[in-house]
């Protein structure tokens, strides 16, 4: 897994309670991810998105998404994110504690479509 430093430059934040202190979030600048053998297109290849968790314990998780373009990347990045802050992620079911934000359950990662 890259580095901090190679990851690209952090574009959003958040910090969230949880019992035993705080975990942060943060997303990073999008990037092209070109790989040859998968690429149909090298010339337009998929876009990466890290994202990297501070969890009170000292853990710190570092994860990306790739999409077909940057907003997808980002989109993506968002969703592992979430699941990477409510599970373990160690091949159980095993749930992380509770997190809020802004003192709701909600942690305001997803939109809800509105007609």
């Amino acid at each position: 897994m890259k580095t901090p430093s190679d990851v690209g430059d952090i574009v959003a934040s958040r910090i969230f309670d949880r019992e035993d202190g705080k975990v942060s979030l943060s997303f990073h600048k999008p990037g092209p991810y070109p790989d040859p053998e998968l690429d149909a297109d090298p010339d337009d290849p998929p876009w990466r998105c890290f994202y990297t968790i501070a969890f009170p314990d000292g853990e710190t998780k570092r994860s990306y998404s790739v999409g077909i373009d940057s907003i997808q990347a980002l989109l993506l990045a968002f969703a592992g994110a979430m699941q990477a802050l409510q599970y373990v992620g160690d091949g159980t079911p095993t749930r992380r504690p509770p997190l809020q934000w802004l003192g709701e359950d909600d942690l305001g990662l997803s939109i809800r479509h509105f007609e």
